[in-house]
C-alpha cells in the first residue's frame, strides 16, 4: 500500500469516526425528543361495532300470496349491505347522529363493510372514550329506528289493503282465513325486518401504552440522519474535504506516518520523539553536505511548528562532526571531507512574514503541513501554489486529531513538543 493510501485510509477513518459520534448524538437527541413528543400527545380513543345485516324482504310479494321470496344469495346481500353503507356514510345520517347527541356539528363515522360479507362495522374517534362509545350507540339506534320506518311505511300501506280483503271475503270462510294467514305472515316477517344482528357492541379500544417507544424509534432515525446531514452540509460550506487528495498528488512523496498531535503533545519520553523525528528526516528527499529543510504549515493549526521540532531533533543527531584520530593520538577534522550539517527552518503558514522568496529560493527541501479534516482546501491550494515556485523537492506530511475540537469549539492551535537538547560529549585525547 503507498503512503498516499494509508494516508488516505487515515483520512477516511477520521471522517468516519466524526459522523458516526455525529449520528449517535443525534439519535440520543432524537430519541429523547421523539420519546417526550409522542409520549405526551393525547391519544384518541376508537369504539367500534360489528353488525350484521339482513337482506329485505318483499312484503309486497308476501301479501301477493307468494310462498317464498327471491331467493337471499350472497349478490342480493351485498348488494344491499353496498347500499347501506353509503347511507350511513352519507352527511345525512351523520347530521342526524350530532342532533341526537346535542352537538352543532355531524358526528365523525367510519362505516366500512368486511369484504363482500353482510358484516359492516361502525366507529367513531374521539379524545372520550364515553363520548366515542355514545357516538356509536346513537348510530346504531338511529339506524335501528330507520329500518323500522322503512317497514312501517310499508305495513301502512298493505294492512289496510288485507282488511278490505277481510271484508269483502267474510262470507266466504276458506277464503277468509287465507287472507288472515297472508296478514299474520305480513305481520311476522315484517318485525324481522326491522332488526339486525348486534355481534359486537360499541366497544372503546385501549389506548397504546407504547406510543412514547414509537416516538423513540423514530426520534432517533430522524435524528440521526439530520445530525449526519448537517455535518456533512457544514463541512461541505467550510470547504473541508480530502486534504490527501488535494496535496498528495502534487509533491514529490508523502512522509510516514501521519503524526498524532495530541499523542507527540502528550509525549515526554525524548528517545520516541528522537525515532519519530529520524523517521521523517530520512524520507526527506535532497542530499548534500548543507541542507535546509523549510518547514510550511497550511494553517496556524496544521502542525507545522510541531515537525519542525521533530526534524530539528533528528537534524542535531545527523549533523555531529566526523573526527578522525591521528598518528600521534589527537582527533582532528578530515581535511579531504566537509562535515555533514542541516538546518530546519520553521516558515510558519501561509501568508506568514517568515516565508519570502528567498527562503523558499534556499531551501533543499520543502515539507508541506496539512491537518486531516481541519485545514480546507483553499489552504491546501494556496500552501500547493507556494510550494510550486521553489525549485527543491517537496514533501508532505500530514497531522491529525483524535479529538480536535476542544470544550469552546474552537480549533486548538498546535503546539511544538518540549524537549531537552542532548549534552555535546566531551573529546578525549591521548
Amino acid at each position: 500500500m503507498s503512503a498516499i493510501s494509508r494516508v488516505s485510509s487515515l483520512e477516511t477513518r477520521l471522517l468516519m469516526s466524526k459522523l458516526v459520534v455525529a449520528a449517535v448524538v443525534g439519535l440520543i437527541l432524537g430519541a429523547l425528543v421523539g420519546g417526550l413528543a409522542f409520549g405526551a400527545l393525547a391519544t384518541d380513543t376508537t369504539a367500534t361495532a360489528f353488525l350484521r345485516l339482513k337482506a329485505p324482504i318483499d312484503l309486497t310479494a308476501i301479501a301477493g300470496g307468494a310462498s317464498q321470496i327471491t331467493p337471499d344469495n350472497q349478490d342480493n346481500t351485498a348488494k344491499f349491505v353496498t347500499g347501506e353503507v353509503a347511507y350511513l356514510s352519507g352527511e345525512g345520517f351523520a347530521e342526524a347522529v350530532g342532533r341526537k347527541m346535542a352537538q352543532n356539528e355531524p358526528a365523525v363515522l367510519n362505516i366500512a363493510q368486511a369484504s363482500e360479507s353482510a358484516m359492516i362495522t361502525i366507529s367513531c374517534s374521539s379524545k372520550s372514550a364515553d363520548v366515542a362509545t355514545r357516538t356509536v350507540q346513537t348510530a346504531i339506534d338511529l339506524y335501528s329506528q330507520d329500518l323500522a320506518q322503512r317497514v312501517d311505511e310499508r305495513l301502512r300501506f298493505l294492512l289496510p289493503k288485507l282488511a278490505q280483503w277481510e271484508q269483502r271475503d267474510a262470507v266466504d270462510g276458506t277464503r277468509l282465513q287465507e287472507v288472515r294467514r297472508v296478514r299474520e305472515s305480513v305481520e311476522l316477517q315484517a318485525a324481522e325486518a326491522s332488526t339486525f344482528s348486534v355481534v359486537q357492541p360499541p366497544t372503546p379500544n385501549r389506548p397504546s401504552s407504547q406510543q412514547w417507544l414509537i416516538g423513540v424509534i423514530l426520534g432517533a432515525m430522524v435524528g440521526g440522519s439530520c445530525a449526519i446531514a448537517a455535518m456533512l452540509v457544514k463541512r461541505r460550506r467550510s470547504d473541508r474535504g480530502s486534504v490527501v487528495k488535494a496535496l498528495g498528488g502534487t509533491v514529490d512523496a508523502v512522509l510516514l506516518p501521519a503524526l498524532d498531535l495530541d499523542v507527540i503533545q502528550r509525549t515526554t519520553r525524548t528517545d520516541e520523539r528522537e525515532r519519530l523525528g529520524r523517521a521523517l528526516y530520512a524520507q526527506c528527499r535532497s542530499t548534500g553536505t548543507r541542507r535546509s529543510i523549510l518547514v510550511v504549515g497550511a494553517s496556524e493549526t496544521s502542525g507545522s511548528s510541531v515537525v519542525t521540532s521533530l526534524l530539528e531533533t533528528a537534524a542535531s543527531g545527523y549533523s555531529s562532526p566526523t573526527d578522525e584520530f591521528t598518528s600521534v593520538g589527537q582527533h582532528s577534522a578530515s581535511p579531504s571531507a566537509e562535515s555533514p550539517t542541516a538546518r530546519v527552518v520553521d516558515g510558519g503558514t501561509i501568508g506568514d512574514a517568515r516565508l519570502t522568496p528567498d527562503v523558499l529560493a534556499a531551501a533543499t527541501d520543502i515539507v508541506l503541513v496539512a491537518q486531516l479534516e481541519a485545514d480546507t482546501i483553499a489552504d491546501v491550494s494556496a500552501l500547493r501554489t507556494a510550494a510550486a515556485s521553489g525549485a527543491a523537492p517537496v514533501v508532505a506530511a500530514f497531522t491529525y486529531r483524535r479529538s480536535r475540537v476542544g470544550r469552546s469549539g474552537r480549533r486548538r492551535p498546535a503546539a511544538a513538543p518540549t524537549s531537552s537538547n542532548a549534552s555535546d560529549s566531551d573529546e578525549r585525547t591521548k
